[in-house]
């Protein structure tokens, strides 16, 4: 124990020494480290100087929990709430309707959060309950918001390029077929089963051109776009191994 002063808080007497630079600190200011206490600067250049743990293709693993497959499904469910309970100008002003989108571009993505029957709602969240961890925890949280965001403004895109100008379209199934073109691309590229995935996919393409007012256009510009990305961060993953295994 010292008789000094904390070096952060000259009127707080110091309890101990901060191991890593041995400055006197009081209470309010000691860290418990692997050895002893540290200072609130000494704790801090610690945490940044441990390498962070990087997910199997590459991103940054921050915990095991799927928080942001979490956050997706919570933010689909309050608008899917919002639009029912909500005046009719709520959807109108929220889904994706080609001739309006060069004025107003935010509905290439607010579409994809839209839902009317209970249904639609239920079918795409079920897809992303399935499939959102798995990828969530290959990609790490970063890659996996990009590839779900990229993937349903990739099925908005096509919506308004090749659907009608004035027909109007909503819902999560451009975003969800981006997952299941990733996970496609992924399990390909590893050598894993994905007899499933074909089924999936050649099922929702037949009920897309089979069923009225499904989005065909949606659904492929969602897939394209989630199997590039994915493409994408297999090479990236491929590069960093390379540049380790030269170093």
């Amino acid at each position: 124990m010292t008789d000094t002063v904390c070096y952060r808080h000259p009127d707080r007497p110091a309890g101990v020494r901060c191991q890593r630079c041995d400055r006197p600190i009081c209470p309010s200011c000691m860290n418990s480290a692997a050895v002893g206490f540290q200072c609130p600067s000494c704790f801090t250049e610690g945490v940044r100087s441990v390498p962070r743990t990087r997910t199997s293709l590459g991103g940054i693993q921050r915990g095991n929990q799927p928080v942001v497959t979490y956050a997706l499904l919570a933010l689909n469910v309050l608008v899917f709430i919002a639009v029912r309970t909500g005046s009719p100008q709520v959807v109108n002003d929220l889904v994706m309707v080609p001739v309006l989108a060069e004025h107003e571009p935010w509905r290439l993505l607010t579409s994809a959060f839209t839902h009317l029957q209970i249904f639609h709602i239920f079918s795409n969240l079920f897809m992303l309950w399935q499939l959102g961890p798995p990828l969530e925890q290959m990609l790490g949280r970063l890659r996996f918001t990009v590839l779900y965001l990229l993937s349903a403004l990739g099925g908005s895109i096509a919506v308004w390029i090749l659907s009608s100008p004035g027909g109007a379209t909503l819902g999560a199934s451009g975003a969800v077929l981006g997952l299941v073109g990733a996970l496609l691309v992924i399990h390909r590229a590893r050598g894993q089963d994905i007899t499933w995935i074909i089924m999936y996919v050649g099922v929702t393409a037949f009920l897309s051109f089979v069923i009225p007012n499904v989005s065909w256009e949606g659904h492929l510009g969602g897939f394209v776009v989630g199997a590039a990305i994915a493409w994408i961060y297999l090479q990236l993953a491929k590069h960093n191994r390379r540049d380790k295994q030269k170093a």
